[in-house]
């Protein structure tokens, strides 16, 4: 019998990511997301008026991913260990490449001319924030014993804490 569409939980949640790789898919997911709000916000109105922030956002993405993957698998590939471990790292990364996607789409509209540039720069900095703000409900996804109420709670705990992330990271470098 097929289940009607108002009975299905609020969150799909998957049996098949253990543990381990769950817990790494979150870190990928929160690393790229609050490094991506920090180069949004970290530039200039000049950079979203003629396109570099679409750049420096897609830069930060592929670059932190890269390095990402890299640091979670140079332990298999010192020792020879399985091509799986690689595939593993690779994948579980994933959700950085995502976390850029939608704040360079805001700031490309914005370059091309709407909307403008504080409020382009606004928004891809909101996306970002409400990015790290679902994290408890990502979390809860991947893992079915995750409390609803635990992972909203620890969604505005992750948006404040990346919130004084992106403050200490433009205070002390730029």
């Amino acid at each position: 019998m097929a289940t009607s569409r108002a009975l299905r939980p609020l969150t799909r949640r998957r049996d098949d990511v253990d543990p381990h790789r769950a817990e790494s898919r979150v870190t990928a997911y929160v690393y790229g997301t609050v490094l991506v709000l920090a180069a949004v916000v970290g530039t200039s109105p000049e950079a979203v008026d003629d396109g570099a922030a679409v750049l420096l956002v897609v830069g930060t993405v592929l670059s932190t991913y890269l390095a990402h993957v890299l640091a979670h698998s140079v332990g298999s590939l010192l020792t020879g260990g399985q091509h799986r471990q690689l595939s593993h790292a690779v994948r579980d990364a994933t959700p950085i490449l995502s976390s850029g996607s939608l704040p360079a789409l805001v700031l490309l509209a914005t370059a091309l001319g709407w909307p403008p540039e504080v409020w382009g720069q606004s928004l891809a900095a909101a996306v970002g924030l409400v990015r790290v703000a679902g994290i408890g409900l990502v979390y809860r996804r991947l893992q079915a014993d995750v409390p609803l109420g635990r992972a909203v709670l620890m969604g505005v705990v992750a948006a404040a804490v990346a919130l004084l992330v992106v403050v200490l990271k433009l205070t002390l470098t730029h």
